[in-house]
């Protein structure tokens, strides 16, 4: 039965290549341990570029204008947007990687950052180790917006890698400072609108907000409480993505108020702001300027072990936009 529902709506897809991107609703019945009569949405795989006209995709909230993106239509629109940090120092992670500046590895001329065909190419490979890689076994990229925004609609439509060892953020630290300058154990304010470890848990999207009262080294600290009900939100919480190597949009509501996380339009993650009559930068450090990271990590604390046959593997995002009041 399931394998005929997904195939009519296969091909309603089909007919669904123009316009706003539809959402349709199936019963997943007990289906990888979900009850009976839960509705599950599926989202139709978005059309790609063509005929010199974008998709109309993406879920900003009514209410919220486009006041900065990033395509990916162009190499010159790359650097013009975005810079980019070198190094193989582990990353506070023990990470495996190296990361290029300019997103060229110079030795080999390889790529880790390049735009074609409408979308960027965070690429990941296996090098032999030697001093143009601080001595890393493999090679990527990692880049921060050359400008920073407070509050709004943050969102990018992206494809992940899924060869284990694997580690892709879509994130923001603040704009100005270090990020953990109020907190001494060198956790503080960050934003993670996406992390994905394809390892054991190759189908899970993670969505964080670290704050010096939120966060692994804070104990029993580590949440938002909601002021008006007690409710205790968890810093970092997760949705499964069942097809995470197909386009799917990763986005953030933010406001002083709260910030919320989403899939494809739909929420998986709250964090209230647990002090909104007052400025705490322990408890809500988020009322600043934040800038965006787009990075591919290989292996460390989180990432593990890469895969053996792991040589090469694609971060691709179509597009990155920033929406506000």
């Amino acid at each position: 039965m399931k394998k005929i529902l997904i195939s009519a709506l296969a091909m309603l897809s089909l007919l669904s290549c123009s316009g706003e991107d539809p959402v349709y609703w199936f019963d997943a019945g007990s289906s990888e341990g979900v009850p009976s009569g839960i509705q599950v949405p599926y989202y139709p795989e978005k059309p790609n570029r063509g005929g010199g006209e974008k998709p109309s995709d993406g879920y900003a909230p009514s209410g919220y204008h486009l006041v900065w993106s990033d395509e990916f239509d162009s190499q010159a629109g790359l650097y013009s947007n975005w810079s980019f940090e070198k190094g193989g120092t582990g990353w506070g992670n023990s990470e495996l990687q190296y990361y290029c500046e300019g997103g060229i590895y110079a030795p080999t001329g390889q790529q880790t950052a390049s735009v074609s065909n409408g979308s960027l190419k965070i690429k990941a490979f296996k090098v032999t180790p030697s001093s143009s890689s601080d001595n890393c076994e493999f090679i990527s990229a990692r880049m921060n917006t050359k400008q920073g925004w407070e509050h709004g609609y943050i969102e990018m439509r992206a494809r992940l890698p899924m060869t284990k060892g694997c580690w892709p953020a879509f994130w923001m630290l603040p704009l100005d400072g270090p990020y953990n300058v109020m907190d001494p154990t060198g956790w503080g304010a960050e934003i993670d609108i996406l992390e994905y470890v394809p390892g054991d848990e190759r189908y899970s999207a993670y969505f964080s907000a670290h704050s010096h009262n939120a966060t692994p080294a804070a104990g029993d600290k580590s949440g938002y409480v909601d002021p008006s009900t007690g409710t205790m939100y968890s810093y970092c919480q997760k949705t499964r993505v069942s097809t995470p190597n197909n386009w799917h949009c990763y986005g953030m509501e933010w406001t002083h108020e709260y910030i919320r996380g989403y899939v494809d339009g739909k929420e998986f993650f709250y964090a209230p702001n647990p002090s909104p009559d007052i400025q705490d930068q322990y408890s809500w450090p988020f009322d600043q300027k934040f800038y965006i990271k787009l990075n591919l990590a290989v292996g460390g604390s989180w990432g593990g072990t890469p895969a053996s046959n792991f040589t090469e593997e694609t971060y691709e995002v179509d597009w990155v936009r920033v929406y506000q009041k």
